[in-house]
């Protein structure tokens, strides 16, 4: 259950506290199971009645994780310290090595980015309800400052293709970012239904 609370629902609260105003209010209800979504939203209120949201809506939750995060729990819980992600590697022997290393300019974004476009991507195989939310919870590569999360998030916007998902809403737990991109509609007219 521990699993589910931080990698489904945690997600979704933050989508709701984002959210969640007066004019948009949200009921939401947490489904587990083999569905191709994990909530559905209830919404109601001025934003609704004037169609710039839909009455019931889906959240979808994914998360975009550098691949050795689990090195650097493991080695942080251990050892007491590691360096960065891209530095941890699993010896023969079981150990985890680190070490340093630097990057230029925004290249530590650039490769976030691909984490986040491949989860994207995995997820749009997959058919999911009209007026579905994909929601990315985004465990940085590196303590990130505003302007590289705004880099990310334009990275993203600029590579992101037409998509089923009415909005793609990307947060990072740690630094607390969070923005919501609209992308363009996989359906004929680029019209979203709503």
């Amino acid at each position: 259950m521990e699993k589910r609370l931080l990698e489904e629902l945690l997600p979704i609260c933050m989508y709701v506290q984002a959210n969640y105003r007066p004019g948009l209010y949200m009921s939401v209800r947490w489904i587990d199971g083999p569905q191709t979504y994990d909530a559905e939203i209830e919404q109601r209120g001025g934003h609704v009645s004037e169609n710039n949201y839909p009455a019931k809506a889906y959240a979808e939750v994914t998360s975009a994780v550098h691949p050795n995060e689990y090195l650097s729990r493991e080695l942080l819980d251990t050892a007491g310290f590691a360096f960065g992600l891209d530095g941890l590697r699993r010896l023969k022997d079981g150990s985890i090595e680190s070490v340093p290393v630097s990057h230029t300019n925004g290249d530590f974004v650039a490769k976030f980015a691909d984490l986040v476009l491949d989860q994207v991507a995995k997820k749009e195989a997959k058919r999911y309800p009209q007026d579905t939310t994909l929601i990315v919870q985004c465990t940085l590569n590196l303590p990130y400052m505003p302007d590289e999360w705004a880099d990310l998030v334009v990275r993203i916007r600029e590579r992101l293709p037409p998509s089923q998902f009415r909005e793609i809403y990307l947060y990072d737990p740690v630094g607390r970012y969070s923005h919501t991109i609209f992308p363009k509609s996989k359906a004929a007219d680029g019209a979203r239904p709503v």
